[in-house]
């Protein structure tokens, strides 16, 4: 008897210690289970304690995310829940009404002055293509629960008001821009699909997308009569059946309306891929190009857009445009100008999902710095002082796809900047000094069958506007 309470013991100790043991060590490692980062080793190089967070309290996450079989019994406690008691114990959804499952709701968002500063960050954008001849779009998507309100759980406080309060603000800048709410209402009110009940908590479906993206399109339609409205004949569609919810191991079983797309298409993605300038953590890029949409005189499209389109829409702006240029827009767009001198678009369209107007995507103090230069023209009729090239320098990378002029020496007090290549104009960008912060530095990139090395002329107007120099 003694001997078997002996091996029970050390059973019971092996039991205890065996996820110790099994404890994951990899860094920088991304939980199937909950989609998180999880917490990296806080003696380790990648460690970034959360604000607030000592070192007692980084171990203390660091051992519970670790720990081995944590996706297992995550799932199992999970699993064990929703099938004895129908209710979801998950980090990122939770049951509504009906079968519905949504991302779980936070505390309810009030305007602030943040949204002043999105709201004008969106203006200055607008300004900058509205003055180049080159129609501007702003595309607002709504959530899933601001539309499905009615299948959130009992007890779920949610309110948008902020929403009709931010589109008043967009209204005072005379912003051009579209709300996919009411074509997405018209059509659930129909009894169409235009969100997953299960599968996917956030976004709307290819159902959705379809008629979300055709809005869109019927809108630039306005500007370019040749812009393609797609019509569901031009996909396969096909019901595919989802077992477990997106990015989780959580058990469903739902069908979904795919739509495939049967457009050729030259994709130009990898040709710029390397070079392109992006945020690290919103690195989505495409460049494809419909040479049969070309015929029919759509515009060349840099769209900025997030995971609504990223993930779905894009098939129908693929079906749909002779160019289309997709950026992921978080942080990104706030580097417009650097895109828009790379691709000089016909037409761009800001698109933006309402849950992701927040500093997470788009930093606040960014947006307060942003100032995009003028169009040279409107300082033609000034006077213009003539000097060398060669008194200042101009350092030049070129890649495979791209060049990036950098100029440095301008005068002190110099606002803007321009570059001109046989005639045509591209803006520089000011920036400080990587060597010396305390000197500004002006760079641009362009494509390099743009670039020709002795025809550049490099023109900059000081704060009082009073003339223009030209370096050439």
């Amino acid at each position: 008897m003694k001997k078997l309470r002996i091996v029970m013991s050390i059973c019971f100790f092996l039991l205890l210690l065996f996820p110790v043991i099994k404890l994951n060590w990899k860094e920088n490692v991304v939980s199937k289970i909950d989609n998180r980062i999880l917490t990296n080793n806080p003696f380790g190089p990648d460690y970034e304690p959360e604000n607030g967070m000592d070192l007692t309290d980084g171990i203390e996450s660091y051992l519970e995310d670790r720990i081995g079989f944590r996706d297992a019994m995550i799932y199992g406690y999970t699993a064990l829940n929703d099938k004895l008691f129908h209710e979801m114990v998950h980090p990122t959804y939770m049951y509504g009404k009906d079968g519905y499952i949504f991302a779980k709701v936070g505390m309810n968002i009030s305007l602030e002055e943040y949204h002043f500063v999105f709201a004008d960050m969106v203006k200055q954008i607008q300004d900058y293509c509205t003055k180049r001849n080159v129609p501007f779009l702003f595309v607002f998507q709504p959530e899933k629960a601001a539309l499905l309100t009615d299948k959130l759980g009992a007890g779920i406080n949610y309110n948008d008001d902020w929403v009709a309060q931010f589109k008043q603000a967009l209204d005072e800048r005379g912003i051009h821009y579209i709300d996919s709410s009411d074509v997405l209402q018209e059509k659930l009110d129909a009894g169409e699909q235009v969100f997953n009940k299960q599968y996917n908590a956030n976004h709307w479906n290819d159902l959705g997308a379809f008629y979300g993206v055709n809005y869109m399109l019927e809108t630039m339609k306005k500007d370019y009569p040749g812009i393609h409205v797609n019509t569901k004949d031009e996909f396969d569609i096909e019901q595919i059946l989802h077992t477990t919810l997106q990015v989780s191991e959580f058990p469903i079983h739902e069908y979904e309306s795919i739509f495939y797309n049967h457009a050729k298409l030259i994709d130009k993605t990898e040709a710029y891929n390397v070079e392109l300038r992006r945020d690290e953590n919103f690195g989505h890029f495409e460049y494809t190009v419909n040479e049969e949409r070309l015929k029919e005189g759509p515009p060349k499209t840099l769209v900025f857009q997030g995971s609504y389109m990223n993930e779905m829409g894009y098939k129908f702006m693929e079906n749909s445009l002779g160019e289309y240029i997709a950026v992921h827009d978080y942080q990104n767009v706030i580097d417009f100008d650097y895109y828009y001198n790379i691709f000089k678009p016909d037409y761009v369209v800001f698109e933006v999902a309402q849950y992701v107007i927040s500093n997470s995507y788009f930093d606040y103090g960014r947006m307060t710095e942003m100032d995009l230069n003028p169009v040279l023209d409107s300082f033609r009729n000034l006077p213009v002082e003539e000097r060398k090239l060669t008194e200042i320098s101009v350092e030049v990378a070129e890649g495979k796809a791209l060049v990036t002029i950098n100029v440095k020496g301008l005068p002190q007090g110099t606002e803007y900047a321009w570059l001109e290549i046989k005639g045509e104009v591209f803006d520089f960008q000011k920036k400080k000094g990587e060597e010396n912060p305390g000197e500004e530095e002006y760079e641009v990139t362009v494509e390099k069958d743009k670039y020709y090395p002795n025809s550049l002329t490099v023109m900059c107007i000081d704060k009082d506007k009073t003339g223009i120099m030209k370096y050439e």
